[in-house]
């Protein structure tokens, strides 16, 4: 038995790294079996980016709250005889818009507004209410990963009243300017959220208000605080 053990031992081929023999247990693991190395983690600005990626939005919805700092016009001067000095009123802007292309957004625009002047807290108060609806067309920037912005015209009608203790007259005028808004990105999972603010400025030419009023405008330059959300 020994003899044919040498035998089978020498006809045996020689062990190699890749093949130990049998029973050896304390033989060193072949090199490509040892646990690759994990990958350095990302740097900080690659990380960043990944997170914060450019999004190209089919829609955006706007809702602003702000206030319309009044145009001047011939009519002021009536008002400022009689003591009134009627100059801003508080704003709700809401608007939606289709994105084309990523870069072009058309949509509509609706706003209601009112401000009221009184020269003393006996006299009657004068109030001028707007309603005011159009279209828009705005170009989508994004200057960075988190911030958009929007730039463009917008052409519509406003129906405004100009009255004092109820009595005025209803006036139906085109409405046309511009806007300009900047907004910063909120959140990362869509629907993405932006705040921001809006600056917009419109014309609204309109006949005398009253009989012995002079041409008067509801125009304003408007101020609003923005919420947006980007599909």
């Amino acid at each position: 038995m020994l003899c044919v053990a040498l035998l089978l031992q020498a006809g045996a081929p020689p062990p190699t790294a890749a093949t130990p023999p049998v029973g050896w247990t304390d033989y060193p693991p072949p090199a490509w079996h040892a646990p690759a190395p994990p990958p350095p983690p990302p740097a900080e600005d690659e990380a960043r980016s990944e997170t914060k990626q450019r999004v190209e939005h089919t829609f955006l919805l706007r809702a602003g709250l702000g206030v319309g700092f009044l145009r001047p016009s011939a009519h002021d001067e009536v008002l400022e005889a009689d003591g009134y000095d009627l100059d801003s009123r508080a704003e709700l802007v809401l608007a939606g818009a289709g994105v084309v292309a990523g870069r072009v957004a058309l949509g509509a625009y609706v706003g209601i507004g009112r401000g009221t002047a009184s020269p003393t807290s006996e006299a009657p108060t004068l109030r001028q209410t707007v309603v005011r609806a159009g279209t828009e067309i705005s170009l989508v920037l994004q200057p960075s990963a988190t911030t958009t912005l929007l730039l463009g015209p917008e052409l519509g009608v406003l129906q405004g009243t100009l009255s004092v203790q109820g009595d005025g007259r209803s006036q139906t005028v085109l409405e046309y300017g511009g806007k300009l808004g900047a907004y910063f990105r909120v959140s990362d999972a869509p629907p993405v959220w932006y705040l921001g603010s809006t600056l917009g400025y419109t014309l609204a030419p309109a006949d005398p208000p009253g009989a012995l009023g002079r041409d008067y405008d509801y125009g304003a330059l408007h101020l609003d605080f923005t919420v947006v959300l980007g599909g």
